[in-house]
């Protein structure tokens, strides 16, 4: 059975599978045509700023978002080794 957390809750090397973006976050349209869909597979390659930024990495693509925007997107963690 999957736990599951928000984006925000990531660490650089830890990967997941994206679950849902709420539709509460203004930028949710633009996120989902970047990629962010549900299934989606996703790492967290940097944090900066004591967390308040962090980079993630996408269908190949890096896309920084602030905390307050990760914390609204829904992820599953791929167990380190799996």
């Amino acid at each position: 059975m999957s736990s599951f957390l928000s984006l925000d809750r990531m660490r650089p090397g830890d990967r997941a599978v994206l679950i849902k973006i709420s539709e509460s976050l203004p930028s949710s349209r633009r996120l989902k045509e970047l990629g962010f869909l549900p299934g989606a597979h996703l790492s967290c390659v940097l944090t900066k700023k004591h967390g308040e930024t962090s980079a993630y990495d996408i269908k190949g693509t890096t896309i920084a978002l602030r905390r307050e925007d990760a914390s609204h997107i829904l992820v599953s963690p791929i167990q380190k080794g799996a």
